[in-house]
């Protein structure tokens, strides 16, 4: 309901209260249509599938408008026919804040070939449908041809809805190939749907996956090849608890994760393994601020699965960097050197056996395995149970004392910069790093500050000026943190730089002369620079107004 539709003459009128959308708890795991067909011969589904009816063959019309407001809007709508049955739903990713395995969903049964829009009167849907250009340029916009089948799995108190869609979609004279299972929780608990999901992966390489089909068909649409995603934003609600906004961090982290996954296999986007590392260190990040909330017995091993993720990168990701910050300019310099084009050829070798390492880990067993318990983590771990005062604290509560606590760590850890060893600086720029993970977290809870006024007029108008204000000096802090960060890690590179030749063939005399070619002969000069800038840059973060208290 639209309250500001509200006239003067009707002030005391009480809104009627509006019903809270059906949700629906779901997971799902892409496979190969082969790995499906040995799936179905797995003993723990034998009853299942002897129980299921025969598969049904579903065609699925997805519409928008020829800009893509539906697209943009995060809302999806498609017509499926089953038989002589056709319904309209309308769903809503409400971003991946509100989560990932949850989304508001409305579905009408209907007739015709054209949507309904008037079912979607009286839901969350209704503003946008309203709107004259989307109700106008509503069209077809991909198809989706499926063969579905559905089980109902049981496990004592556990019960499951089970749908596998092979099939494809199609977008004008482009295809693709599709095969999923959807899970959708009916009874129970959802750490057991997760566990389930385990099962599953455990006996063929399914995926964990959070493409849904119109995001395959908007992709077709666009003529996307695998493509880098970088952070996914968050936007929370201030008087969200601690616990449900670290998990709509933590979801969207994961999201990015698994979104570069094509990409990073395929080892042709560039970028993919910057991002998947960056991804990895923001869930990380999010663990360790989050710490006080989520602590069980699982949280340390989650997060080491992580790092050894981040690790399995770590490598590739170091290389492609050296490779472009010193190989290439010093071979660019001096492109008839045979020294430095013996260096350049040994780098691109070991950079290519750290990509196929990388592009290993991401096919395996374990990653695949931790990716399902990660997310069984953050949406039904232990951490959830209970009483718990942290994790229910409105986050703009637990976000204020944190952002506090870790400026006051930084400014203390690094009031004397250029003292400290470079271990002990790498040090400081790594809670510099989560400062600014937790900057960029946190934004939308200060966004909007509550200012009180004499009427209404003049509390907007505070408010305005508030939000202005959290605004700026939100972008401020970014900036500082974001400086410090960029030449603590210049530091760390020049130390590092020293021991490039680690690892190489210590015999090889070409090799050795290449790396002495390679010393910077301004790198005291540089040093003096960054650490000048570092220092300057702490000082101003020690001393910038808070954005979290306006």
């Amino acid at each position: 309901m639209d309250t500001t539709a509200l006239t003067p003459a009707e002030p005391e009128k009480e809104p009627a209260p509006q019903p809270s959308p059906p949700r629906e708890i779901e997971l799902k795991l892409e496979l190969a249509p082969a790995d499906w067909k040995r799936l179905a011969r797995a003993p723990f589904l034998a009853e299942p599938l002897a129980a299921a009816a025969k598969a049904k063959r579903t065609e699925a019309t997805y519409f928008d408008t020829p800009d893509g407001r539906l697209r943009k809007a995060g809302v999806s709508l498609r017509l499926r026919r089953t038989g002589a049955k056709t319904v309209q739903t309308a769903k809503a990713s409400e971003g991946v804040a509100a989560g990932l395995f949850d989304r508001t969903e409305v579905e009408a049964e209907t007739a015709g070939e054209t949507p309904d829009l008037a079912l979607l009167d009286g839901t969350p849907f209704e503003a946008l449908f309203s709107k004259r250009k989307v109700r106008e340029g509503i069209a077809p916009a991909f198809t989706v041809s499926m063969r579905r089948r559905t089980l109902i799995v049981t496990d004592g108190g556990f019960v499951a809805e089970m749908v596998v869609d092979e099939g494809s979609v199609t977008a004008g004279e482009r295809s693709e190939p599709v095969c999923e299972i959807e899970l959708e929780l009916r009874a129970g608990a959802a750490a057991d749907l997760f566990a389930f999901a385990r099962r599953i992966a455990e006996s063929v390489p399914a995926r964990l996956g959070f493409r849904t089909k119109s995001d395959r068909g908007y992709a077709l649409l666009a003529g996307e090849a695998s493509r880098v995603v970088k952070k996914i934003e968050v936007a929370l609600d201030p008087a969200m608890s601690a616990g449900a906004a670290f998990q709509a961090i933590a979801r969207a982290c994961l999201a990015q994760l698994v979104a570069n996954e094509e990409a990073l296999r395929s080892l042709g986007a560039p970028g993919a393994i910057h991002q998947s590392r960056v991804a990895l260190r923001r869930l990380r990040a999010a663990i360790s601020l989050f710490k006080i909330v989520v602590e069980d017995e699982r949280r340390r091993a989650v997060s080491a699965e992580l790092k050894w993720m981040a690790n399995a990168l770590g490598a590739a990701r170091d290389l492609d960097v050296q490779i472009a910050t010193m190989v290439e300019p010093a071979r660019a310099a001096e492109p008839d050197d045979p020294d430095l084009a013996h260096l350049a050829a040994a780098f691109a070798a070991r950079r290519e056996a750290a990509l196929a390492d990388a592009r290993e880990a991401s096919l395996g067993e374990r990653y695949r395995l931790m990716l399902v318990d990660t997310a069984a983590w953050i949406e039904a771990g232990a951490w959830l149970e209970g009483e718990r005062p942290q994790r229910d604290a409105p986050v703009a509560e637990f976000a204020a004392r944190l952002l506090r606590k870790k400026r006051k760590r930084i400014a203390r850890e690094g009031a004397d910069l250029a003292a400290l060893d470079a271990d002990t600086r790498h040090e400081v720029r790594i809670e510099v790093k989560k400062l600014r993970y937790a900057t960029e977290f946190f934004e939308s809870v200060f966004a909007t500050p509550h200012v009180a006024g004499e009427t209404a007029k003049e509390a907007r108008k505070q408010a305005k000026k508030a939000a202005r204000k959290a605004t700026a000096r939100h972008a401020a802090m970014l900036s500082l943190l974001e400086t410090l960060q960029e030449d603590l890690g210049a530091l760390n590179d020049l130390a590092v730089g020293a021991r490039m030749s680690e690892g190489f063939d210590a015999s090889d005399e070409a090799l050795a002369r290449g790396f002495a070619k390679l010393a910077r002969p301004d790198a005291e000069e540089a040093f003096e620079e960054h650490m000048a800038a570092a220092v300057k840059a702490h000082r101003k973060l020690a001393n910038a107004n808070p954005f979290w208290s306006v």
